[in-house]
């Protein structure tokens, strides 16, 4: 009996062996980058949405296929951990809170796991069963357990401090294999623990000795492919580590340290999408880093954001990893005749090329669709009339226009080339305007693909003297008739006569300094009846 089971034990063993993993071929495929600022876990959906948290911003961001950015998340208390089930429900940690809660695919939320707040004392990384999408694994890192959840409610844990068999010194990272085997990051022990129904069955060096040398350097977020192969982020060495997640055998690495596209520095997360991409949450690059693994697809789109200035090429691509894939693109749904290569190409792109874009790809194993991609093709803004310079005097309500052409325009007014805030309309008014408010006005038409600024408009708003009087008037010893003015000093003045007051006609004119002026009229003595009157100008 003692030979049977020896016999037992070895055979395993072999087929193991003989079965070993291969280090996978990874092709670098960009990053990434909008709206991150320090990126720590990433996941990823069967139609290649990437979702990654970003805890000092609060925020979530969700990348779709083709890299662009679909949504962002705000508002939450440090999210970190991050899943995605198979039924498409969003698993997220959050460490301020202590919390996990569960979102349906359109980001409602469902419900939360446990008691809900101060369930955990770090959800460091999630994982959810590929065969049981209702049960999920939390490693609650300070409390040195994996903790084990079916909905909402708590079904046990396994784990405990400590350095043996079964036992974790903060677990950093979970996953699960297609076979249920659960496969559990023992951080500061620097190892890999897999369990079976929450018992202990071997462990594997994540550092020590062997192809990796010496201690591993911090070692965080695991994931699993269907190559029975496990990935492990190694944060200090800035490198993915590769294994056999059956025999622990180490394979190689993935990606290494820098800050050059393709390089990692402080890798926190890990995910593999459905089209074989690796992605790594490389937190002091602040972007995710991307590898293809072996046989792959990745998407590109010309239109950054989804969006396209009208008259540029609309462009799509499929790169892919191995041979034999076919494509068909489509539009709404629909197939597009001839666009069965794997680039789409449409060249001077307009309006009627606006819609949802997607691709199936079909190979040996069946076809697969991509996420849809919607692209928005604008117009850039023009400006055809842009404001008109003014001179009014302090009071007087003023407004500025302009008419501009394009798509989806936003506009912004500005003040001596700082912005006003409030001013975002295609007229900027100015309600009794003061001498402070005078000055350059211009304003800045935009859309998702350029903008615009106008030129500048001047604003001179004129106060008009405070003293401008007739203070004195008589006949002089000749008959002729002559007045006093006090006048401000800054102006220039008119002084205008008439016989009938329709008709007016300047007499003389006043300027500089100001004060008091006399006048004597020469031209009295041949009217019957003679008017006064002050002008003033600046």
């Amino acid at each position: 009996m003692k030979t049977l089971r020896h016999l037992f034990w070895i055979l395993p063993v072999m087929a193991a062996l003989a079965a070993r993993a291969a280090l996978p071929v990874a092709t670098p495929l960009g990053a990434l980058a909008q709206s991150l600022h320090g990126p720590a876990r990433v996941a990823a959906d069967a139609a290649g949405n990437r979702y990654v948290t970003d805890p000092a911003a609060g925020r979530v961001a969700v990348f779709d296929a083709f890299g662009q950015l679909r949504a962002v998340h705000d508002g939450f208390a440090g999210p970190l951990a991050i899943a995605v089930g198979g039924d498409g429900r969003i698993y997220l940690g959050e460490e301020a809170a202590g919390s996990v809660t569960v979102f349906d695919a359109a980001w409602n939320r469902l419900y939360q796991l446990g008691a809900g707040a101060g369930e955990f004392s770090l959800p460091g990384q999630l994982a959810v069963d590929p065969l049981a999408p209702d049960t999920v694994y939390v490693a609650d890192s300070p409390a040195n357990l994996v903790r084990v959840y079916h909905g909402a409610v708590a079904a046990g844990s396994f784990g405990g401090a400590g350095a043996g068999d079964g036992q974790f010194d903060f677990p950093a990272g979970v996953a699960v294999r297609t076979n249920g085997e659960v496969l559990v990051v023992d951080q500061n022990n620097d190892r890999v623990e897999v369990f079976t129904n929450g018992v202990f069955v071997r462990k594997f060096s994540l550092g020590s000795g062997g192809m990796f040398g010496g201690p591993s350097g911090r070692s965080q977020a695991l994931c699993v492919d269907g190559a029975g192969r496990a990935f492990v982020a190694d944060s200090l060495q800035g490198t993915v580590k590769v294994f056999d997640a059956g025999t622990g055998a180490a394979l190689g690495t993935v990606g290494n340290f820098g800050g050059a596209p393709g390089q990692l520095n402080l890798p926190l997360g890990l995910g593999l999408d459905g089209y074989g991409r690796l992605c790594v949450a490389s937190a002091n690059n602040a972007r995710v880093e991307l590898f293809g693994v072996d046989s792959f697809l990745n998407f590109s789109v010309s239109a950054s954001g989804g969006r396209l200035a009208a008259g540029n090429d609309l462009v799509f691509n499929v790169t892919a990893g191995g041979v034999g894939q076919s494509f068909q693109w489509r539009k709404n749904g629909v197939d597009l005749a001839g666009a069965t290569n794997g680039a789409l190409v449409l060249p001077g792109a307009g309006a009627g090329d606006s819609g949802n874009y997607s691709v199936v790809i079909t190979g040996a194993s069946g076809s697969v669709t991509s996420s849809v991609t919607p692209v928005t093709v604008l117009a850039p803004p023009v400006i055809l009339s842009g404001p008109q310079s003014r001179t009014v005097l302090a009071g007087v309500d003023v407004s500025f226009s302009v008419a501009a052409g394009g798509s989806s325009l936003g506009f912004q007014w500005q003040f001596n080339g700082h912005n006003l805030e409030g001013a975002t309309g295609p007229a900027l008014a100015l309600p009794a305007v003061q001498s402070a408010q005078a000055g350059q006005y211009s304003v800045v038409v935009t859309n998702a693909v350029g903008s615009v600024a106008s030129a500048p408009a001047g604003l001179a708003v004129i106060t008009p003297p405070v003293v401008m009087d007739i203070v004195a008037s008589g006949l002089s010893t000749n008959r002729l008739f002559g007045l006093t003015v006090n006048l401000d000093p800054g102006f220039s003045y008119s002084l205008e006569a008439s016989a009938d007051l329709f008709q007016w006609q300047p007499v003389t004119t006043f300027g500089g300094d100001g004060g008091l002026f006399d006048f004597v009229d020469s031209d009295s003595t041949n009217y019957w009846n003679r008017f006064y009157r002050l002008r003033w100008s600046p």
